[in-house]
């Protein structure tokens, strides 16, 4: 009788599992949620070891805080604000140790601190596509005359690196959209150029779990760039290839979290000469 009972049971159990629902499909928005007033914080945190020639290693750490701001909402666009509020930086390379925090008010006399003033607390407008995550169009930014520019070590650095730090790239970085159909396993790529550089982007969705997708990114970016450091110009071509992994709210297309990590290789044309460069970058990206 036990037995019977106990079959019965395994029976009626296997039944009630398969009666229960399939769960449906990923859910991934095709384009990307924000409302009027939303604000998100951002804060990047950027490690730089690189070689110029031998004798000339350099090494860097910088974090940045920046916040966004949905300012107006229309079919196709949203109006966002981004501010740069916060950065502290340190810098080893031969003869010089450089560093900076813009909340301390001894820093803002220095050579980093003048170069960052046009910079720091001042909002710019970007034109977002919801659509695509696409920046659009960009307010033009007020040009510098005081004889700073290029005084900022770290300005020059991420001229080298593709302007990691420009607001079109804070911002876009904030986004991403993970195609319709897509399923775990799946990839895509997306490719981009602009004067004198080309970006190749290949995506594998890695997993889902409810409305948070994580992804992997490889990307190669090829670029040729004039960059100014400590008043000296320098012509770089260079080729980055980096990897990484991107968590993305499936239902709003707002990225969590972003850990990037990169290698360049390429060649510097300084002063009749040519030289080798390489550098080894990691990036952590926190939103909120």
């Amino acid at each position: 009788m036990k037995k019977i009972v106990f079959i019965l049971s395994a029976v009626l159990t296997l039944h009630t599992v398969l009666a229960q629902p399939k769960p449906d499909k990923t859910v991934l928005v095709d384009k990307i949620i924000l409302t009027v007033g939303q604000k998100i914080f951002i804060q990047n945190s950027m490690s730089i070891e690189s070689s110029m020639s031998p004798g000339m290693d350099m090494s860097s750490s910088t974090i940045t805080e920046n916040t966004l701001e949905v300012k107006s909402i229309s079919d196709q666009n949203y109006t966002l604000s981004s501010t740069l509020t916060k950065m502290k930086m340190s810098m080893n390379m031969p003869g010089n140790s450089p560093s900076y925090d813009s909340e301390k008010k001894e820093d803002q006399d220095s050579e980093i601190g003048k170069s960052m003033g046009d910079k720091l607390n001042k909002p710019v407008d970007l034109i977002l596509d919801r659509n695509t995550g696409r920046v659009t169009n960009t307010q033009k930014k007020t040009v510098d005359k005081s004889g700073n520019n290029g005084e900022n070590p770290m300005q020059g650095m991420m001229q080298f690196m593709g302007d990691a730090g420009g607001d079109e790239a804070i911002v876009e970085g904030a986004f991403e959209l993970i195609p319709q159909g897509k399923n775990t396993g799946d990839s895509w790529s997306d490719s981009s150029a602009a004067i004198n550089m080309k970006v190749v982007k290949t995506y594998v969705l890695k997993s889902v779990d409810g409305n948070v997708a994580r992804i992997l990114v490889n990307m190669t970016l090829d670029g040729v760039t004039t960059v100014e450091m400590q008043g000296m110009q320098m012509d770089v071509s260079s080729t980055t290839k980096s990897s990484g992994e991107i968590i993305v709210d499936t239902l709003t297309g707002r990225v969590k979290k972003k850990t990037i990590l990169s290698d360049v290789q390429g060649n510097m044309q300084i002063m009749g000469q040519s030289m080798p460069i390489s550098a080894k970058v990691t990036t952590t990206v926190m939103y909120q």
